[in-house]
């Protein structure tokens, strides 16, 4: 069951109140993209919008707490990657779906990344709430990544010495970190192209314990 929506004093907010909470969301995320957090202030927010500061006000509390809703939003979204992990990686299809997953991961930090990059940065500075909507996100994604480590080590594949779910993490994190400098890489030389098959084989020779072959096309 879905959760309720609430104002910032707490009562439950209906459906055309949620329209309008949408807005304000929506508004963010395009300043977001076009500016950058740094400039964000709740008037350019209404304005985008089409409403105003008081209207604001009555859904949050400030700039973090819409923040911190779209930071929410965008983690759902990293759930739909689950089905990725439906079957192990291991057998000729592996590679396959490795580039399946990276593909879905670059397209869900294409569609979010100015939101999961201000996400990170407020989580790594310390910030608790940000710093649970990150984990709450990524987590079912770990213990996915942790299970494949531990089958493929009962299997003789993987060495014993990795400890899953820190392997899983590691894998998460690389994800995280370089997909939000893609733009850097790019300046360095790496192709979008590249940067999948890179990516795409660093897991499925952790997660599947074989070797990988990039792909010549």
């Amino acid at each position: 069951m879905a959760e309720n929506l609430l104002a910032a004093d707490g009562r439950v907010i209906g459906s055309r109140a949620q329209a309008t909470r949408k807005r304000l969301l929506d508004a963010t995320a395009k300043l977001l993209r076009r500016h950058g957090v740094l400039e964000l202030k709740v008037v350019d927010i209404t304005r985008e919008a089409g409403t105003s500061p008081a209207t604001f006000y009555q859904y949050f509390a400030d700039v973090d707490a819409v923040l911190l809703a779209l930071s929410r939003s965008a983690g759902e979204n990293e759930q739909a990657l689950l089905a990725l992990f439906s079957s192990d990686w291991f057998g000729p299809d592996g590679p396959a779906k490795a580039r399946a997953f990276v593909d879905a991961y670059m397209g869900y930090w294409h569609d979010h990344q100015a939101v999961l990059r201000i996400r990170n940065l407020k989580a790594e500075e310390g910030d608790t709430a940000f710093r649970r909507s990150r984990t709450r996100a990524a987590l079912p994604v770990i213990d996915a990544m942790a299970g494949m480590v531990e089958r493929g080590q009962a299997a003789g594949r993987i060495d014993d010495a990795l400890e899953p779910f820190a392997t899983a993490a590691a894998m998460v994190a690389m994800l995280e970190r370089l997909l939000a400098y893609q733009k850097e890489l790019g300046q360095r030389g790496t192709t979008r192209e590249s940067l999948r098959e890179t990516l795409a084989g660093i897991l499925y020779q952790t997660l599947a314990g074989s070797a990988f072959e990039l792909d010549e096309d």
